[in-house]
């Protein structure tokens, strides 16, 4: 059965949006009008979701002018200033920013009568959680405070990032330059010996023996290597646009032996923040959870949300629903099956992505104690048992010419 989305008005005021499944659109006209509301828009769930995430991609605002934007006209808008002078103070900005251009953008839309949650809802810029929660806000009276814990959401996320950033970058950064320094003294340094030790007519030690020979394997299958290093990227960005192949590959990194449960926290944790919230912006638990599997970037994860927003639409508990999926901790279920059953659900999902996060920054924190040192060590040995082995060439060529 086809999936649509939609947007409608309640009896007692205020938007909202969701997906539902029906035979068409008017048999969703009729269910939407049966449950009391009024039908403002609907359209194929598939086709509207990848035009959006098309245009999102062309349209992306980097994250930190996103965290200012949003922190300024909830600011703003929490002062008493009206949204149209707050947003035409923003776009006012002489640097001509980014997010000065997107309030520009977003005046205009509110100066035709469009809400700000419909202008969101319609930039390529703004997630649909965002759109959703300014919607909640503003059927709450109080968008000031939606955009406030939108600004602590996406500061939140970019410091999640930046945790794992810092865990990465240094063992990286001594792998580069290990790579860099091993393809110069392999390909430049070492062979000069081997003509030196020609001229002489001498066999050379066994170190340098064997350091000679990895230096032919180098020179000789650096070019064939980096070929297909590149034949393979590039068939991973192809393919990457067919569905099935990220989920194979999601699917891969998940089931990595150090790298897979470390995703699969970093999902989690992004998953019940984003719901929490949402849950405690009175946004409803299907569309929540559809707008949780648009912003994730993980297939596997896409998957599973929508195998559980279908079931949670079946009327089972969230909890199981989020079980089923397979990748979130059982810690985290734990609390959200309490939340279901104490009514404090948005409490605890955000309590569990509060442990999350701390599971996370504690993981990061090992892997740069360890991997610092072990790398050091390692590039260390590397270098030293070439230079060793070089130094003792010297030695023996100059004893010759003695």
């Amino acid at each position: 059965m086809p999936r649509f989305r939609y947007r409608a008005l309640r009896q007692a005021g205020g938007e909202i949006e969701g997906e539902l499944v029906a035979n068409d659109e008017h048999e969703a006209v009729s269910h939407l009008q049966s449950a009391g509301t009024l039908p403002i828009e609907i359209a194929p769930a598939a086709s509207r979701t990848r035009d959006m995430r098309r245009g999102r991609l062309r349209h992306r605002l980097p994250a930190r002018e996103l965290v200012l934007f949003t922190s300024q006209l909830a600011a703003l808008l929490g002062a008493g200033v009206a949204l149209d002078r707050a947003l035409a103070l923003i776009a006012a900005d002489r640097g001509r920013s980014r997010r000065a251009q997107l309030a520009a953008t977003l005046l205009d839309a509110v100066n035709r009568g469009e809400s700000l949650s419909r202008a969101l809802a319609e930039h390529p810029a703004f997630s649909r959680p965002y759109a959703m929660m300014v919607a909640a806000g503003e059927a709450r009276g109080d968008a000031a405070a939606a955009l406030e814990r939108l600004a602590q959401m996406l500061e939140r996320n970019r410091a999640i990032g930046h945790a794992l950033a810092n865990a990465l970058i240094y063992p990286a950064s001594v792998l580069v330059v290990a790579v860099l320094s091993l393809s110069f003294l392999l390909g430049f340094v070492v062979p000069r010996f081997a003509v030196l030790l020609e001229s002489f007519r001498h066999e050379p030690p066994l170190a340098m023996r064997l350091l000679l020979a990895i230096s032919g394997v180098v020179q000789e299958g650096s070019l064939p290597a980096l070929l297909v290093a590149l034949a393979l990227a590039l068939f991973i960005v192809v393919r990457r646009r067919d569905p099935a192949f990220r989920l194979a590959l999601s699917r891969r990194v998940l089931a990595l032996p150090a790298i897979g449960p470390l995703v699969r926290k970093v999902e989690s944790e992004r998953l019940t923040f984003l719901l929490g919230h949402m849950v405690a912006a009175g946004i409803a638990l299907p569309a929540a959870l559809a707008a949780a599997r648009e912003s994730s970037s993980n297939e596997a994860l896409r998957v599973g949300l929508e195998a559980a927003g279908r079931a949670v639409e079946r009327g089972e508990r969230v909890g199981a629903a989020l079980a089923a999926i397979g990748l979130v901790p059982e810690l985290a279920l734990e609390l959200v099956r309490v939340g279901e059953e104490t009514g404090d659900l948005a409490p605890l999902l955000l309590k569990a992505s509060d442990i999350l996060r701390r599971e996370i920054e504690a993981t990061s924190t090992e892997w740069i104690a360890l991997a610092a040192p072990l790398s050091m060590i390692a590039l260390g040995l590397i270098v030293g048992a070439i230079a060793l082995a070089i130094f003792g060439t010297v030695l023996e060529v100059y004893d010759i010419a003695s």
